[in-house]
């Protein structure tokens, strides 16, 4: 088998750390912002609607957000749209971030040339030693296949939708995402009621 040189080597593991540092410390510190800033965006929000009196259609969305926006938008230039990614469960959080640290120690280890097995007075895995003759594959492989198991615990596919903080639909409960000429109906359907509930119950 080709040897590979220790500075090649290094640069792997330096890249991988980083694009794997990123991703647990990026996406945790703006988890932790938007919970620290939670009462405040709240309130922010509540300014808004003061001044705002229009109806809020909110989007927890897959990649059909922009341009389902774009065609609420002119139907309906009234409504202010939001969109925010659907929170996974926490256990599947949990096990994104555990599969996020093991990533970054097993390529550490192979890099490393370290065993772990034998750490433990267990026989070494032929597939332990295959990774330490092929090092960059190895890492490679750890690195592409741990992003594959975090994409796979933190997706949701989710496209849930609510007006005015009511929720009008729900992919994750029907199964599928409304088409929008649906959707046109769905919205309509509901704009109807509140204006019916506004004029049987006025403001004093």
């Amino acid at each position: 088998m080709a040897e590979y040189s220790q500075t090649g080597i290094l640069t792997a593991l330096l890249l991988f750390t980083v694009v794997t540092v990123r991703d647990i410390y990026v996406g945790r510190s703006s988890m932790t912002q938007q919970d620290s800033t939670g009462p405040d965006l709240h309130t922010q929000r509540q300014n808004k609607h003061t001044f705002y009196t229009g109806p809020v259609l909110k989007f927890q969305y897959c990649k059909v957000f922009q341009e389902y926006s774009r065609s609420i938008n002119q139907l309906y230039p009234d409504i202010r749209i939001e969109g925010e990614n659907y929170p996974p469960k926490p256990i599947n959080k949990y096990i994104g971030n555990f599969i996020s640290y093991f990533k970054l120690l097993a390529i550490a280890l192979i890099v490393t040339g370290q065993n772990p097995f034998q750490m433990f007075g267990m026989n070494t895995p032929r597939i332990w030693s295959w990774g330490q003759e092929n090092k960059i594959f190895s890492c490679l492989m750890a690195f592409f296949l741990s992003n594959m198991l975090e994409t796979h615990f933190l997706s949701t596919g989710a496209f849930e939708i609510s007006l005015n903080d009511v929720p009008v639909w729900s992919k994750l409960q029907s199964g599928y995402v409304p088409s929008i000429q649906e959707l046109f109906q769905v919205l309509d359907n509901h704009l109807k009621m509140n204006q019916v509930d506004k004029m049987n119950f006025p403001s004093p």
